[in-house]
């Protein structure tokens, strides 16, 4: 299933898996979240909880990916800085970004990011939560 993220005039593709986290994420959308710009990615935090199970859980991520902190709910489109991230723990991967991340780098503050579903007849997955 496909979302996009669009911040402050960038439009991104991302291309959610399987995860029970990413498809509670879709059943969420749309939604419009304050998020974040620092050196390594976009970050907001969700006014819900994603269900996921320990074994989704790892530490780090790799550039484009969408993760998930079930701590805080956070979440983040990261497009930087993947060769250092191991040191960050409690990530889940709800997601892979289907396009460029250039435009990200360019932006800062914080933005309100629109994220929807790009096809609205999508399939729904049974939710198992």
């Amino acid at each position: 299933m496909r979302v996009e993220l669009r911040i402050g005039g960038a439009t991104v593709p991302v291309e959610l898996n399987g995860t029970a986290a990413a498809r509670a994420l879709a059943a969420w959308l749309p939604q419009t979240l304050p998020m974040s710009v620092s050196s390594v990615g976009c970050c907001g935090q969700l006014p819900f909880s994603l269900p996921c199970p320990a074994t989704d859980v790892h530490s780090g991520w790799c550039n484009g990916d969408l993760n998930y902190k079930p701590e805080g709910d956070w979440l983040a489109l990261f497009f930087d800085d993947e060769e250092n991230s191991a040191r960050y723990g409690g990530q889940v991967t709800l997601g892979r970004a289907a396009g460029p991340l250039e435009a990200l780098r360019g932006l800062s503050g914080t933005h309100d990011v629109r994220i929807e579903l790009c096809n609205q007849a999508v399939e729904r997955w049974e939710q198992p939560w």
